[in-house]
């Protein structure tokens, strides 16, 4: 190839490009609702040895604390509309509220993600959406279950710095990654 000349691209004779289907002009095929695929979850969760082994677990912790009828602070959660491990996440929180009895109305959640979608289902389903982004820095004035499914470690350590002095921490229990985990990273 001399200098003036420039490369290009093109088929050899021996390659034919395959002809293209044409496309119907079918309506496109509508997706599911953010609480249609929630309920489908929730159905799917419910038949399994893990959700009731899970319930199990908070129930007897609870029990053992003596706490009664706790406030929900959800954080982290992710996109119910947009992520199955958000929803499937929403509906362990709503399968525990359900089998310790907790009214949803007492269930507050938190996450920067939430689309139009989201905040439309929380409110369909009586859970509390907190507007304000305080990184985690929420005080437990009341026993609280905060349930904090693969948040990051600065906002475990958040709650755990706002609710550490005096007995701050006793009416808290969190549902979350093992925390020593963390710590090996």
């Amino acid at each position: 190839m001399t200098s003036q000349q420039t490369p290009s691209f093109g088929y050899s004779e021996a390659f034919k490009p395959a002809p293209r289907k044409k496309r119907s002009n079918r309506p496109a095929r509508e997706l599911p609702s953010p609480s249609a695929l929630l309920q489908r979850t929730m159905d799917e969760l419910a038949e399994t040895e893990w959700i009731r082994e899970c319930k199990q677990i908070v129930r007897e912790s609870l029990d053992a604390l003596t706490f009664g009828c706790p406030n929900v602070l959800c954080l982290g959660l992710g996109s119910p509309s947009a992520s199955r491990d958000a929803r499937a996440q929403l509906a362990l929180l709503l399968a525990i509220c359900e089998d310790l009895h907790i009214d949803r109305a007492n269930v507050s959640v938190y996450d920067p993600v939430f689309a139009e979608a989201d905040i439309a289902l929380l409110a369909a389903l009586g859970v509390a959406r907190l507007t304000e982004d305080r990184h985690g820095r929420f005080r437990a004035a009341a026993p609280t279950v905060a349930f904090m499914p693969h948040c990051d470690l600065q906002l475990y350590e958040n709650l755990l710095r706002e609710n550490w002095a005096g007995a701050g921490l006793s009416p808290l229990v969190l549902i979350a990654n093992r925390l020593s985990d963390y710590a090996e990273r």
